[in-house]
């Protein structure tokens, strides 16, 4: 068996598992602010990869370039597929609805962005000499575009399972897809070298890649195994090393019949539901690190439903919108597994944003969410201290980080913990022992003790900064 090497691609979020081939990965531990994991592809040369996200953001290692990225483009359906031009000097991305985006050498030839589709678009195939593309859709569905010719597709025919991935022939006069049960349907001059569909296989099929022969390929699963058929040379697979949080998500040839990558992300929630406050053990741990990957903040993930992971999961269902129930019920659950990272309203520079109708704080650098945290600011109700009638309002607008005390302060709206003020009247963020699901402070903005502790040690609200508040 070859070597095998591992390139961690997006911390606590993806890693790109190479097979059959000696070049040396970039590890990429340091990478900002990781998503969820849609795509990726290899560089010509096999010493590289591109990996892409739901929300369009573009990693890369080895010789891979970056040529740009959707980052801060707001798209209508998320990035599923991804394909590098054969210069390796461009790539494609394509979401859900068919839209296409390019960079580099990559030209535009169309896209089914304006269609009206039977199921999502989730791969995009490059053409001959990367002068056209193939799209296709989660039903079998294929789209041609510029050099890429029809040879056929399963619109139309009555599936046991969805097509899952495409793999072309090198010449471009044929294809084949597969579905999630390993079924495997030719196209063209592809070549049928044999499937899964009647194997017992341990878990779903999640790709295909074929040879640079054209008379092979590999299928992988979700859990990390990998079946070779044809000149397909079996490499390896990483059902051993993935852990229960994890899974494959794609496979991808490495040109030259050089082996294949595996490109793993977060396997889905454990259907546990419901998890709350007491609750302990894997499915706990799972959500815990699903949270922290999308970037909201609680104290570790310990497998233990604790006070910050609800305060966690209270962020989450605000920001997604859902009832604030603090637990894990099964509308969350599901909403998880398929959940980004909160869009911050800030597109440049350092911001402490505090979203009033979400009720979190949100801290963004450069247009990206680092930390999502549940928040409580002003109920707007009066009250009354020490004789003088006050309205617990927290004012919109800009503002900055003036002052600071690094303990208990009385104040006129209250005893703050730690408190940092943004305004000359004292409103402040501050830590609270009590941060409910709702506005119910004076007019400051309340986190938990433990994250005003955080935020302290970490440097995250420093004297200065710019906080934004709004609706």
């Amino acid at each position: 068996m070859s070597k095998i090497r591992y390139a961690l691609v997006a911390a606590a979020v993806c890693a790109a598992l190479v097979f059959g081939m000696s070049a040396q990965p970039a590890s990429a531990a340091g990478d900002p602010w990781p998503v969820t994991v849609a795509t990726g592809a290899s560089t010509p040369t096999g010493h590289g990869v591109w990996v892409a996200t739901q929300n369009g953001l573009v990693l890369v290692h080895g010789d891979a370039k970056k040529f740009g990225d959707l980052v801060n483009h707001a798209l209508n359906q998320p990035i599923t597929g991804m394909a590098a031009t054969p210069s390796g000097k461009g790539y494609w991305l394509v979401a859900g609805d068919g839209g296409v985006f390019t960079f580099g050498d990559a030209k535009y030839y169309g896209s089914t962005g304006s269609m009206h589709l039977n199921a999502p678009v989730t791969e995009i195939i490059a053409g001959p000499k990367g002068k056209g593309y193939w799209l296709m859709a989660r039903d079998g569905g294929v789209f041609t575009f510029g050099s890429a010719r029809f040879h056929g597709s399963t619109g139309s025919m009555h599936l046991n399972a969805p097509i899952i991935g495409m793999t072309a022939t090198p010449n471009g006069g044929g294809y084949l897809l597969v579905g999630s049960d390993g079924g495997v349907f030719t196209f063209g001059n592809a070549s049928f070298h044999g499937s899964t569909g009647s194997m017992h296989v341990s878990s779903p099929t999640v790709g295909a890649a074929g040879t640079s022969t054209g008379r092979g390929y590999w299928l992988a699963t979700r859990d990390g195994r990998v079946y070779n058929f044809g000149d397909a040379v079996a490499q390896g697979g990483a059902y051993k090393k993935l852990g229960a949080l994890r899974q494959v998500i794609q496979i991808t040839s490495v040109p030259g019949n050089k082996g294949y990558r595996l490109l793993a992300g977060p396997a889905p929630l454990m259907i546990a539901p419901p998890l709350g406050p007491g609750s302990s053990g894997a499915a706990v741990l799972q959500v815990q690190q699903r949270l922290l990957s999308l970037g909201y903040w609680m104290g570790a993930a310990d497998g233990l439903y604790g006070y910050t992971t609800q305060q966690a999961v209270y962020a989450f269902q605000k920001a997604s919108n859902l009832p604030r129930t603090g637990t894990v019920d099964l509308v969350t659950h599901n909403k998880l597994n398929n959940a980004t990272r909160v869009v911050p309203r800030s597109k440049s520079g350092y911001w402490i944003e505090i979203d009033k109708t979400h009720q979190i704080l949100i801290v963004a650098s450069g247009g990206h969410t680092q930390w999502v945290f549940n928040a409580s600011s002003g109920s707007d109700h009066p009250y009354t201290l020490d004789g003088v009638r006050y309205s617990a309002h927290t004012p919109e607008g800009m503002f900055h980080i003036l002052r600071q005390v690094d303990g208990y302060d009385k104040s006129p709206l209250g005893q703050l913990y730690r408190p940092k003020y943004f305004t000359d009247t004292g409103i402040a963020v501050h830590g609270y022992t009590d941060v409910p699901p709702y506005p119910a402070s004076h007019g400051c903005v309340r986190v938990s003790n433990q994250a005003i502790d955080f935020m302290w040690g970490n440097n995250v609200l420093p004297i200065g900064a710019n906080v934004w508040v709004y609706l």
